[in-house]
């Protein structure tokens, strides 16, 4: 295929109609061979599929009946692939599909629908990704997504008006012969390291893009002399809220010196400066001037998820906390990808208003493992059990020892934060684990999510959750198949490597 050739794709929920996408068709200057693609999808948490399975309703509601575990997961697969299905036959059978295709043959350009399911924004940044797409084109409902595309894809991006013209975000990489959109004025991208954080506040990351290097009298100068006013948090290391210059945000975290060792400093200052994802907030710099080393990350709107869990946040549905479990083990691959481990608490989880989660103040220590004896935060990682009972030996897979934290981060997500009270004076996994092992599931869960739990979700949640868990590291998942697995769960699939027993479906 022709370097030239432009893959375009269009980005809509299945439950828009095909009339704009002519529009959209003669909006774009289009030559022989170009292909044109419409991607719609099936979102995860519409109404119409928040149907719980008999399956999963009468093994978490304790009900006697045996259940053959296959057949209502090859039913729920089938229902997934049948409502795909029928949303394709309505798509081909319409007049506006033929219409289409006639000004396709017209234009000598491919055209084919596709429709997939799952949580729009991601599924389609992946699809996207996997057919190598040029250029997309987003419906004008995601109007308020751009942002989000924008991060996380590389080819050109614009959206549909409410006139049905096209607005460019960002120009497609020009080769020679690559067509351009027609004359659209384009949004603003002009600082590639700055990015809208969340939708609501529209806090944004520093103005003057990433700094590797500040002077302590800078910081110094934005924390107000580091006053207890801006203490953001002291779980065992000190972090500070300063305010730039620029009047930007960001967060100040103590690194103890002893920890930083040489000539590796450098690579692995570089090393954080070089990641990039959405859910791993973002290494502005460091000072090492003064008494202590001070490490500068961008600042997130909403607090920690250890804050939101403690307050019992009631905005915490369901879904958002799905979510957020998602994102937390994506940016946990990325940092692990980076060989960065022993961040995963829910105190260095950091969340928007828009309720997406980003992991914070990962340190200079690429094995944050080892400075822990150095910290009294340790106390507080046992007494919650956030540590992998393992995480002192040597030569352990840290990579498993974070899936480890992640099952306890999970788990607390599911149950909310409970108290010692709660536990009838237990430690927290302590008190979890007999009800998982007795299949307890509905005394595990956060009272206030009881009238809006997705009990198949949950059993495929706990499933995961005790993958996590598991006493033998070997046996516990790796954090690629984590985040494989909580994409399964929330788009109400079943997890691949599980298959339960007709022993597992009766009530306990």
């Amino acid at each position: 295929m022709s370097s030239n050739i432009q893959k375009i794709v269009i980005i809509q929920d299945a439950s828009k109609e095909l009339r704009i996408i002519r529009h959209v068709l003669g909006g774009l200057e289009l030559k022989s061979g170009d292909k044109v693609e419409l991607l719609g999808i099936i979102q995860a948490f519409r109404d119409d599929s928040a149907m719980h399975p008999t399956l999963c309703g009468a093994l978490l509601q304790n009900k006697s009946s045996r259940l053959h575990s296959s057949a209502t997961i090859n039913k729920h697969r089938q229902d997934i692939g049948e409502e795909i299905q029928k949303k394709i036959d309505q798509y081909t059978s319409c007049n506006e599909h033929e219409q289409i295709l006639r000004m396709a043959e017209s234009l000598q350009i491919e055209f084919k629908i596709e429709v997939i399911g799952g949580l729009l924004k991601k599924v389609a940044v992946e699809y996207v990704k996997s057919v190598q797409a040029t250029h997309v084109v987003l419906h004008r409902n995601l109007k308020k997504e751009w942002n989000y595309f924008a991060r996380n894809l590389s080819c050109g991006i614009s959206r549909m008006k409410s006139d049905d013209t096209i607005k460019v975000i960002r120009q497609p990489q020009e080769t020679e012969g690559s067509a351009l959109l027609l004359g659209q004025m384009q949004e603003s991208t002009s600082n590639p390291e700055s990015r809208n954080l969340c939708s609501l506040c529209m806090n944004r990351n520093p103005l003057n893009g990433i700094k590797k290097r500040f002077t302590y009298a800078e910081l110094q100068l934005a924390t107000n002399g580091f006053c207890s006013e801006n203490l953001f948090s002291n779980n065992g290391r000190k972090i500070y809220l300063g305010v730039l210059n620029d009047q930007s945000k960001v967060l100040i975290r103590e690194q103890h010196s002893a920890t930083i060792k040489h000539p590796e400093f450098n690579a692995e200052v570089q090393t954080l400066h070089d990641i990039r994802h959405e859910n791993v907030t973002l290494f502005l710099g460091l000072c090492t001037e003064g008494p202590k080393r001070l490490l500068v990350y961008e600042y997130v709107c909403n607090g920690s998820l250890n804050k939101h869990l403690s307050e019992k946040n009631t905005k915490l549905t369901w879904e958002k906390r799905l979510n957020i479990a998602l994102g937390a083990a994506e940016g946990l691959q990325v940092l692990n990808s980076a060989r960065i481990y022993g961040s995963m608490r829910p105190s260095n989880i950091l969340i928007t208003h828009d309720y997406q989660p980003l992991i914070s103040f990962y340190g200079l220590t690429i094995n944050q493992y080892e400075s822990l004896g150095q910290s009294s935060e340790t106390a507080v990682l046992k007494t919650f059990e956030f540590l992998a009972p393992e995480y002192q030996e040597t030569g352990v897979d840290l990579s498993k020892a974070d899936v480890f934290s992640f099952g306890v981060v999970l788990l607390e997500l599911l149950t909310g934060r409970k108290t010692i009270e709660d536990t009838n004076g237990q430690t927290f996994l302590r008190w979890a684990r007999p009800l998982l092992k007795k299949k307890k599931y509905m005394e595990l869960i956060d009272p206030m999510l009881q009238d809006s739990v997705d009990l198949y979700q949950l059993y495929w949640l706990i499933r995961v959750a005790e993958k996590c868990l598991n006493w033998d590291p070997k046996s516990r998942y790796s954090i690629r198949k984590v985040v494989m697995a909580m994409r399964d769960v929330i788009n109400r699939c079943s997890v691949e490597d599980f298959s339960p027993t007709e022993s597992e479906l009766m009530a306990r």
